[in-house]
């Protein structure tokens, strides 16, 4: 009897190990606007991450330009105090970021890979990777442990695109669970407005 227990055990270990890494779900934080930011907890991090959603009449060339134009994200990114362009390459740019963090908190920085490439005739992904190490430290800014992400560029009827922001980082410098995954949503929706609001201006 307990030999036929054991083997039932090794046969159903599986399935308590893939339920156990199943990746959580997503749920919708924010929906405003015409843009939806859906978060969830991640497997290996107390930190959520976020899924963010919205339709822009805009092509996919107009906003790959936007995005390669680094030096202006202070412009449109949601919480970006400073943007620099660090180094060119074919379909590769690394890009610097300084992030506005509330008080006491001090400012966050990265520097992100950036890798643009064509999925089919209608996707385009940008692949974001954050390089702890690709810069010195800068004093009074932190300098995030961990950031990656990407963003879908999905050719819709005629000239919009829909875009699907998907993203994870690690802040450091023990900012309180509570205060990250409580506003972990506003970012990608300020980033999102922010953006189709360029992109309607240049189309005027």
């Amino acid at each position: 009897m307990h030999h036929k227990i054991f083997i039932l055990f090794l046969i159903m270990s599986p399935l308590f190990v893939h339920q156990g890494y199943a990746q959580n779900p997503w749920e919708i934080d924010k929906n405003k606007d015409g843009i939806i930011v859906y978060t969830r907890i991640e497997r290996d991090s107390d930190f959520k991450s976020f899924k963010a959603v919205v339709k822009v009449n805009a092509t996919t060339d107009k906003i790959l330009k936007t995005f390669k134009d680094a030096d202006n994200y202070s412009k449109w990114y949601g919480y970006t105090k400073t943007s620099q362009l660090i180094k060119q390459e074919r379909d590769t740019q690394f890009n610097y970021v300084e992030t506005i963090f509330p008080w006491p908190y001090r400012n966050r920085d990265m520097v992100y890979r950036m890798s643009i490439s064509r999925l089919n005739q209608a996707t385009t992904k940008i692949s974001l990777k954050g390089i702890p190490e690709y810069i010195p430290d800068k004093t009074d800014i932190v300098r995030m442990k961990k950031a990656e992400g990407y963003i879908l560029l999905n050719a819709q009827n005629g000239d919009s695109t829909e875009i699907v922001y998907i993203f994870h980082s690690e802040p450091g410098e023990k900012i309180p669970l509570w205060l990250a995954n409580n506003s972990i949503a506003e970012l990608p929706f300020k980033t999102l407005m922010g953006l189709r609001e360029i992109l309607e201006e240049e189309n005027h």
